[in-house]
């Protein structure tokens, strides 16, 4: 393997990758924090969770599981991207998309916020302009 052929990760994307990371991992600790609560406890408290989380409770146990499946296979899409892998990001891309449209699609069309799919959108093109400055560069020093 020569010097060359070494892919270095550009900081901005170990900066974008271990804040989703971590975003993903204390999501998922929620969801199953909310799962053991609720399961002892009827009546969760609106003070210990967020508003939004105690209505994906009300949709069902099953709306919750698939949303920390979502979260963990988006999870393995940030692992790709931090071991440059191109197929990561669009991994990645698919599954924060559904993740978004998924309430919509179980609970409601109130679901549709801008803050969540700006947020959404914002990270995906973080990602896509992360890796397609990557590949020009390691193009340009082939």
């Amino acid at each position: 393997m020569t010097i060359k052929s070494i892919k270095i990760r550009p900081q901005f994307l170990t900066f974008l990758c271990i804040g989703s990371a971590a975003f993903g991992f204390l999501w998922i600790i929620m969801f199953l924090t909310l799962i053991v609560y609720s399961s002892f406890n009827k009546n969760v408290p609106s003070a210990l969770f967020p508003g939004i989380v105690i209505e994906y409770l009300h949709a069902g146990y099953a709306f919750v599981i698939a949303e920390i499946v979502l979260t963990a296979i988006g999870l393995t899409g940030v692992f790709l991207m931090w071991r440059l892998k191109k197929g990561g990001f669009y991994l990645y891309a698919v599954i924060k998309a559904l993740t978004y449209f998924l309430p919509v699609i179980y609970i409601g069309s109130h679901h549709l916020t801008f803050p969540g799919l700006f947020i959404t959108s914002i990270f995906i093109i973080m990602y896509g302009v992360s890796f397609s400055t990557n590949l020009k560069n390691d193009r340009k020093s082939k």
